[in-house]
């Protein structure tokens, strides 16, 4: 008798170890999915603040008068290299023949830098729009 209430004791001592080992390893998957859970909430919330940061830059551009080469391109949503090669190709038109007529992107340098004021710039949108010209590369095609 005694020896059977130690098996059953032994016994209850395994089922209880295994159940508290198998509690411990489930909880650690568990924290393991709760630490992937957070690193995704993270990242979800790096990107909001990226996006964030990108629209509060886009809204004090709209504010500026003065805009720069990029502010211009994007405001055009253009390349730089697209703006620069109208800039190019209005330049090399005006060389050649000595008279353009229309109106020209309409820019400003400091240093190296390009700069445009928005509102010129929309009155050349609606010019070129107007006169149906063609760009292609650092070319006017018409």
């Amino acid at each position: 008798m005694k020896t059977n209430q130690i098996t059953i004791l032994a016994a209850s001592l395994i089922l209880g170890l295994s159940l508290i080992i198998g509690c411990l390893i489930l909880g650690n998957e568990r924290a393991s999915g709760t630490e992937k859970e957070i690193e995704a909430q993270i990242a979800e919330t790096e990107t909001e603040a990226k996006t964030q940061d990108a629209l509060m830059e886009q809204a004090r551009s709209k504010d500026k008068a003065v805009m720069t080469l990029q502010e211009t391109a994007q405001f055009l949503n253009m390349q730089e290299a697209q703006v620069l090669n109208i800039i190019k190709a209005e330049n090399a038109f005006l060389s050649n023949n000595g008279v353009f007529t229309g109106v020209r992107l309409p820019y400003f340098k400091i240093d190296a830098e390009f700069m445009f004021a928005k509102t010129a710039v929309l009155a050349w949108v609606q010019a070129v729009t107007a006169e149906n010209r063609i760009y292609s590369g650092d070319r006017i095609i018409k």
